[in-house]
């Protein structure tokens, strides 16, 4: 029965994986600038194998390919010493399947002190949030340089990971229980207020006949 059990974990997991490449993978090209009047180049694609929230985290977890010629890296050390510079990253606001291509000019973007990324030596995180529909609602890179001090670097290339987060859905309100509970305490509230008369008001109809059957048993003795 164990094994059965398994196997059949095994066929699940495997049918999710199927389904899921059937759709092909998602796509995110990520591009950097120095400076406001910098150009634009793309930098690196993150490929995602599902723009859905995963109940197995481990089956969709992105892969961050830099395009080593795009990076710029001796360009970034050269300025990483002037504090007032800042460094741009973009992502369209939509991942696109692979072999599809997205005609928009809307990008979500973050900005940084170049200083902060040549000071952790290229190394940093990037965080990719988004919806279960594919659309990128915002972007956070974290480095390890708490200031800039005006330290230089060896590193030769961008170390970066990745990562991708979509919303966390909470647990919704029980409102069926609820209801219930409700109607349940008006039910009580509405018969308790029906009949608030006295006992003898509520039962005299019942009493009145046998207090006169004790008057007149009483009279005939």
């Amino acid at each position: 029965t164990n094994n059965l059990r398994m196997w059949l974990v095994v066929w699940l997991v495997l049918l999710v994986e199927v389904v899921d490449s059937q759709h092909g993978e998602f796509i995110l090209g990520v591009e950097h600038k120095f400076g406001v009047d910098g150009d634009w180049i793309r930098r690196a694609n993150v490929i995602l194998p599902s723009i859905k929230q995963s109940s197995l985290p481990g089956h969709n977890v992105p892969q961050f390919i830099p395009i080593p010629g795009n990076e710029r890296v001796d360009a970034l050390k050269s300025i990483g010493d002037k504090n007032d510079t800042l460094y741009y990253i973009r992502v369209p606001h939509k991942a696109v399947e692979e072999g599809e291509e997205l005609d928009t000019d809307s990008y979500v973007s973050l900005v940084v002190r170049a200083c902060s990324i040549v000071e952790a030596d290229l190394t940093h995180s990037l965080n990719i949030h988004m919806d279960s529909t594919g659309y990128v609602t915002g972007l956070s890179l974290y480095s390890t340089a708490e200031e800039c001090s005006g330290k230089t670097t060896s590193a030769s290339s961008f170390n970066t990971h990745c990562t991708v987060s979509f919303p966390v859905v909470g647990a919704s309100p029980d409102v069926h229980s609820f209801i219930q509970m409700k109607e349940k305490e008006e039910r009580k509230k509405s018969e308790e207020s029906q009949d608030k008369r006295s006992f003898l008001a509520k039962y005299w109809m019942y009493i009145l006949p046998v207090f006169l059957l004790l008057m007149m048993s009483m009279g005939g003795q």
